[in-house]
């Protein structure tokens, strides 16, 4: 989502840079947030939290991609209301916190780039919401896997049960049930630790 090329550069120059391994916490639910991610390759998944501390998806960032939240909060120095994740080996822009407001004014394109990042941001949440609430287990199932399938470019999947059970915000029995389902359907695929699409 990040096009401008010279701010890419200027980002980059004036920032540290970091790789990541899968599996590292950049942001955590009510801690202060250092620093606003902006992501040069790999994927990091962002989880929400309700009030007995279950979490849900909702949304990856992909090359190009911030998260929107981290802005808020870093410019407010307020505490995050979500985590983040990277899910393969990230390579990330750490942005200075006084830095993201006075970038605005030096770049237009900064706050095209943060604006662009809210609209982007909100429909995926109005989704995840509309999935919650309207769509059957089934195809919520199979939406989060046709998503995984898009952003990883595979049909072949790495994933368990129960990471789709914590994404969806379902119990594993009843997310194993689903998908022994649509295995017999013919939708799916299972493998131990892996789905693939049909």
């Amino acid at each position: 989502m990040l096009a401008d090329a010279s701010l890419l550069r200027r980002l980059a120059a004036e920032n540290e840079i970091k790789v990541l391994p899968p599996g590292q916490v950049l942001l955590d639910f009510h801690k202060y947030i250092r620093s606003i991610p902006v992501i040069v390759r790999g994927h990091v998944k962002v989880t929400g939290e309700d009030d007995e501390g279950n979490e849900i998806l909702l949304y990856y960032l992909k090359p190009g991609d911030s998260c929107v939240m981290s802005i808020l909060g870093a410019m407010n120095n307020a505490a995050s209301k979500v985590r983040a994740v990277t899910v393969d080996e990230t390579e990330i822009i750490f942005i200075r916190p006084e830095r993201a407001a006075s970038l605005i004014r030096e770049y237009p394109a900064w706050g095209e780039y943060i604006f662009r990042l809210y609209q982007t941001r909100y429909e995926e949440l109005l989704q995840a919401v509309t999935k919650i609430n309207f769509k059957k287990l089934d195809d919520r199932i199979l939406d989060l896997l046709e998503e995984r399938s898009k952003l990883f470019k595979t049909r072949l999947l790495t994933v368990t049960h129960q990471e789709i059970a914590d994404e969806i915000g379902s119990p594993r029995e009843a997310i194993s049930r689903v998908l022994k389902k649509l295995e017999r359907e013919g939708d799916i695929k299972l493998f131990r630790g892996k789905i693939e699409l049909v």
